[in-house]
């Protein structure tokens, strides 16, 4: 089950912040575009540990109607990855993994072509 809040790191935020400026998408669909990213090249959260000082998102906002796909996706990544962190924090580390990935991501047809 997905916890009701989701903390996001002080660079996530503000990677957000910017990119919500740039390309006018919010926060929101901007962490599910970061998951998607992450689950999808399969990055190892090993090394991740991003700090809980930015923003918080509620679970609805953050899934949407969608929520039970990102669920199952993301329980099948904790269980190929044989992950044992809580899921807030495995959300959390992918999400920064994502945003690192969108680090290039000038304008809104730069965030299409990912």
């Amino acid at each position: 089950m997905l916890p009701n809040r989701i903390k996001l790191s002080k660079n996530s935020t503000d990677k957000f912040r910017y990119l919500k400026m740039s390309t006018g998408l919010t926060p929101n669909i901007l962490a599910r575009i970061a998951i998607m990213l992450a689950l999808k090249d399969g990055s190892s959260i090993f090394n991740s540990s991003p700090d809980t000082d930015g923003q918080e998102l509620n679970k609805s906002v953050l899934f949407g109607d969608h929520e039970h796909v990102y669920e199952a996706m993301i329980k099948q990544f904790i269980h190929d990855t044989n992950e044992i962190r809580p899921i807030s924090h495995v959300i959390s580390s992918l999400i920064e993994i994502g945003v690192h990935k969108m680090g290039h991501i000038k304008d809104l047809n730069a965030l299409c072509e990912l």
